[in-house]
């Protein structure tokens, strides 16, 4: 029977700058675009709104952490007294709202799409500043998802709890479906291939640097992901639902990190405590009756069973072998060395491992 040493890899917070592999307009100095005549990033789409003739802008520059900076908060929008509750969010696909006829409750709104995507960040760094009234119960979001294919859905929460019928393609309630799924269901579905979600009650008068780590469902490289940045009740309430006008989100800095750390080692299905993952030193494991050894690379974290001839693990991703490649060592005289790279090419660790049997 082989027996079977699994690396399990955890999320781990570098300090180095990737030199590619970067969202676009990341540290949002560009704002080419406009809107109502108002300045807008460049590469991002805010939750400006469009209504009977009547333009609300979301997004501003604002002075940021280093040069400019991306403001966006909740807001009042309509007319003549008439006047709804609006989430103000920044996102690379595209803000929708939605209204049939003038009934307020059929109201619906969300994001749909992102842009074309290859890679596999551990983590996303995000520097930010928050104001507002904090007393109500509102969260702002900071959101990274990717996924592989092409979703659609029909039916989408409105105001009043029920569905507002309107065709829309990679909605990102038809992608998130674990975590924000489209209660009303999704015609097509695509496997969702990562998600980074970070959302907190809480004021930043100062600027603060959030890490938000990024966990793997699949093993595949992504086709597109989407980024959303939100100051309030967005995407947690569907259909514009717990907003209060005035909360804002200051965001700046955005960064992509890619790490190459192990953080644990599971061998036949049980964690190696003695493991030391910082070191590069030669470390040593005694397995009883050994007669073959295979090394498996996972990113990710959750438990791992049933590791005997096949590979088993949950909530994590296997390293291809562009990022991982493993030299077989000998049983009590050679050491397996397993040399991982970070997918930007940003780092490297490398990790010697004697087998005695």
């Amino acid at each position: 029977m082989k027996k079977a040493i699994i690396c399990s890899f955890f999320l781990a917070a570098c300090t180095f700058a990737a030199v590619a592999q970067q969202l676009p307009n990341s540290q949002f100095e560009d704002w080419s675009r406009k809107y109502n005549g108002d300045p807008q990033p460049a590469a991002w789409n805010g939750s400006n709104v469009t209504q009977v003739g009547l333009k609300f802008t979301f997004v501003y520059p604002k002075p940021g952490h280093n040069g400019q900076c991306l403001y966006v908060a909740d807001r009042e929008v309509g007319a003549m007294g008439i006047t709804e509750a609006a989430p103000g969010y920044v996102s690379l696909g595209q803000p929708w709202q939605y209204l049939k006829g003038l009934n307020v409750k059929g109201a619906t709104a969300g994001t749909e799409g992102g842009i074309n995507w290859k890679y596999r960040p551990d983590t996303m760094s995000v520097w930010i500043k928050r104001t507002g009234d904090f007393t109500r119960k509102e969260d702002f979001h900071l959101l990274y998802y990717s996924w592989i294919g092409t979703a659609k859905g029909s039916k989408f929460k409105n105001k009043a709890g029920k569905y507002t019928v309107t065709e829309r393609t990679n909605e990102e309630s038809d992608i998130r479906r674990m975590t924000d799924g489209n209660e009303f269901g999704t015609d097509v579905e695509v496997p969702q291939v990562a998600e980074g979600w970070y959302r907190a009650r809480a004021r930043y008068n100062e600027w603060t640097q959030i890490k938000v780590p990024i966990f793997y469902n699949d093993d595949r490289k992504p086709t597109m992901c989407n980024v959303i940045f939100s100051a309030g009740n967005y995407p947690a309430f569907r259909a514009n639902s717990g907003l209060y006008p005035g909360n804002g989100l200051w965001i700046d800095d955005v960064q992509l990190i890619y790490s190459s750390r192990i953080d644990k080692l599971t061998i036949n299905g049980k964690e190696w405590k003695e493991f030391n993952p910082d070191s590069e030193e030669v470390q040593t494991f005694t397995l009883p009756d050994v007669k073959d050894v295979k090394i498996e690379g996972f990113r990710g974290i959750g438990s791992l069973k049933n590791i005997k001839d096949e590979v088993a693990y949950f909530k994590g991703r296997k390293l291809d072998s562009q990022e991982m490649t493993v030299t077989p060592g000998v049983v009590n005289s050679k050491p397996w060395v397993i040399t991982v790279k970070a997918e930007d090419g940003s780092s490297k660790h490398v990790y010697k491992i004697m087998i005695k049997g």
